[in-house]
């Protein structure tokens, strides 16, 4: 194992866990996104479609957080999330337009944070 530092983030074992977490994290969002199609296409009720759709976006939002106060851990390439958002939008009952902005401003966050990591 080698170690390059004083922080908890510092050593190769450390970010190997950081990486297979964020990437768990990302599997539940593309797997949660297969199921509610599923269910959907089935034409089952919206209520049990709503609650299969809840950990997408704290999903994400935890992928940027960790990515920005810690620097790193798996992001998906940008056309994922471009990917993930469609489907999301597509399956999402509507809502206020104020909730809709959040929506969008989270895929679009965790999209520029991808961007500059598949760049580079």
């Amino acid at each position: 194992m080698a170690t390059w530092g004083p922080g908890n983030f510092d050593n190769d074992a450390a970010r190997d866990h950081l990486f297979e977490l964020t990437h768990r994290l990302a599997e539940q969002i593309e797997q949660a996104l297969e199921a509610a199609t599923i269910f959907k296409l089935s034409g089952k009720g919206s209520v049990e479609l709503a609650e299969m759709l809840e950990p997408i976006l704290p999903n994400v939002e935890i992928i940027c957080v960790l990515h920005e106060t810690i620097g790193g851990g798996f992001l998906p390439e940008p056309g994922s999330v471009d990917d993930w958002q469609s489907r999301f939008e597509q399956l999402r009952e509507a809502s206020s337009d104020e909730r809709s902005e959040v929506i969008r401003a989270t895929f679009e966050r965790l999209r520029q944070l991808a961007q500059q990591c598949w760049e580079e």
